[in-house]
């Protein structure tokens, strides 16, 4: 009875702290790609001694943005499909939103995580396996995993999740008591920028906006049913997720920059390979290979759910979770034959399309009345787009035209953050602009009243 009054009196529903942490692991795990391997290693090899500002500006883009997200997502009780909508309408919202799942799902991520596993898992060890089979068995675990919804979370948080942050402890632990270098000096007098541009690789900002729908729908399905509740779930499931990303992205870009300071012709991929070898010999191949594995089908499993929620959503249910999960994974198979490296080449443009606009609209978006900055988000929003051109045509190789041309005159342009100063200038014009107007027509709306 007491209990019950205790609710009452509160008037939200926290989950039990054991649910919290399976939930929270499984949102990590999803999380937690190839790309969160790799990437950091990279930028700790080649920003060297100041790999620790380099860590910072990469959780800037890869942890902060992924507790920015869970938090708008918790405060709005809704989806990035209906944050779009909100700013620019419900056909912008569906077109911003697909871009955005493709790009993030079986597009890009799951060929590249599929192509990754055999190249970093499989090839390795069983050189005489083709890539067409690592690819379809990895692609009929990935349609059991997330065909059954009600299931996916608790087979990611309680199962695969606990073994990919054993190995990967296993693995940061080694490096840090006994790294096979030390950081290069003087290290790079461009590690923050260099942070936040490798940040963009793991999308994780993105996935996080994505994921908010999963786990909206997760939340109810475990009884979760008022927004004030979710809101309080989610943002210590959010929290967790992020501080977990940040202290694992943290740990492995030291490795690259101590033990991957011996390795410094390696290549993206092979990099960590190199480094798991070196601490634990042939014992750290295998466990490479095994967290590759498990990082690769939990964020594949993830997406794919995430997939299925999200048009079953934007198309009012016509479209079947089932199906989509279906689909998804025959294009993520189909795709995957092209092979990581050139999915990567062909990820990054794409990105620097999208992240501006988010990046936007998740910090307006966390304003206390976001109906008074609504005008300013829009203009900002379409800025962002804009300035972002730029970048996205240079990154397919068009870097002749007049978008890259200005973007590279425009502060930060060289650094990929051309959209920056213009959507600053935006969106203080804009929002002075509806502070005046606003009074004004609401003035005389009472005048005409009268």
């Amino acid at each position: 009875m007491a209990g019950s009054e205790l609710l009452k009196e509160r008037k939200y529903l926290l989950l039990p702290w054991g649910v919290i942490l399976v939930i929270t692991a499984a949102v990590f795990s999803a999380h937690f790609g190839v790309g969160d391997v790799i990437f950091p290693a990279i930028l700790g090899r080649d920003t060297g001694a100041t790999w620790f500002i380099a860590a910072l500006g990469y959780g800037a883009i890869n942890s902060l943005g992924v507790f920015l997200a869970y938090l708008v997502v918790a405060t709005h009780d809704k989806s990035l499909y209906g944050l779009t909508s909100t700013v620019l309408g419900r056909y912008f919202g569906i077109f911003y939103t697909t871009i955005a799942m493709l790009v993030i799902g079986p597009v890009f991520i799951l060929p590249r995580v599929s192509s990754a596993t055999h190249e970093m898992s499989v090839a390795p060890f069983f050189p005489e396996i083709p890539l067409w089979a690592t690819l379809l068995v990895y692609f009929a675990l990935n349609f059991y995993f997330a065909y059954n919804r009600s299931k996916v979370i608790d087979r990611l948080g309680k199962y695969l999740a606990p073994a990919l942050i054993v190995f990967m402890l296993i693995l940061i632990i080694k490096g840090v008591i006994t790294p096979l270098a030390t950081p290069t000096q003087p290290g790079s007098p461009t590690a923050f920028t260099d942070g936040v541009l490798n940040g963009y690789n793991t999308m994780n900002a993105l996935g996080a906006a994505l994921f908010g729908l999963w786990l909206i729908n997760e939340l109810k399905m475990r009884g979760v049913k008022d927004a004030e509740s979710r809101k309080r779930n989610l943002i210590r499931i959010g929290s967790l997720t992020a501080f977990l990303l940040f202290l694992t992205s943290t740990g492995i870009t030291y490795l690259g920059a101590s033990s991957g300071a011996l390795f410094p012709k390696a290549e993206i991929g092979e990099l960590s390979v190199l480094i798991a070898e070196g601490l634990l010999g042939y014992v750290g191949k295998a466990v490479f290979a095994v967290l590759i594995a498990l990082a690769c089908i939990t964020t594949s499993v993830g997406l794919t759910s995430t997939a299925g929620d999200t048009f079953e959503q934007m198309s009012n249910g016509r479209l079947k979770y089932k199906v989509t999960v279906g689909w998804g994974s025959a294009v993520g198979f189909l795709l995957g034959l092209v092979g990581l490296s050139r999915i990567v080449r062909y990820t990054v443009p794409w990105l620097m399309l999208i992240y501006p606009a988010l990046i936007v609209l998740l910090i307006m978006c966390l304003t206390p009345n976001f109906e008074k900055v609504k005008l300013a988000t829009q203009a900002g929003v379409i800025t962002a787009i804009i300035f972002s051109i730029g970048d996205f045509l240079a990154g397919l190789g068009f870097g002749d035209n007049p978008f890259t041309k200005m973007n590279l005159a425009l502060p930060l342009g060289k650094q990929g953050l051309a959209w920056l100063l213009p959507v600053v200038i935006t969106v203080i014009v804009f929002q002075a602009i509806s502070t005046v107007v606003k009074p004004r027509t609401q003035a005389g709306g009472k005048g005409v009243t009268q």
